[in-house]
């Protein structure tokens, strides 16, 4: 802590000796937002498609369930409701078996894909910075408040779309 106040005294500092020319970006977004990326996701869920169906359908069971209890609970019989809620409750289970498992396999593939396109986001970043003359690019996470103007998260993302 005591070092982050002394960096934030002496960026604070050199504020007052010139002006800097700051930008923020978020390189997250910029990759996720990619031509590049949307490509590799729509791949990955076509290979993930019967997953996403058994999704689906699990939900549509689910809700066909929850509203037959709705509907009919009043009139069904002890053994009918309790057999329903069973059902219910399985299928819940298998629900988010699955969806736990789709979330982590499409989180993998973010993962792995926002690493390999590490090296063109940081060449797309390094060619901005150059060609504009930014003292200092932070990421939005690091900024209490930012002017429209200085977010370049547009710009490194034409970048990316470019190559």
């Amino acid at each position: 802590m005591r070092f982050f106040q002394i960096a934030l005294l002496a960026l604070t500092a050199s504020f007052a000796q010139a002006e800097m020319k700051i930008a923020v970006v978020d390189m997250q977004r910029a990759v996720l937002a990619s031509d590049e990326a949307k490509d590799a996701m729509v791949k990955f869920r076509a290979t993930k498609q019967s997953d996403i169906d058994t999704i689906t359908k699990l939900e549509t069971e689910l809700k066909g369930i929850q509203d037959k209890i709705t509907k009919d609970g009043e009139i069904m019989s002890e053994e009918e409701l309790r057999k329903l809620k069973n059902s219910f409750e399985d299928k819940a289970t298998t629900y988010k078996f699955h969806r736990q498992n789709f979330q982590k396999a499409d989180q993998q593939e973010l993962e792995q894909l926002a690493k390999a396109m590490q090296p063109k986001m940081q060449k797309a970043l390094r060619a901005i910075i150059d060609e504009n003359k930014y003292d200092l690019v932070v990421r939005p996470e690091m900024v209490v408040y930012n002017a429209p103007s200085t977010d370049i998260t547009k710009l490194l993302l034409e970048k990316l779309n470019a190559k």
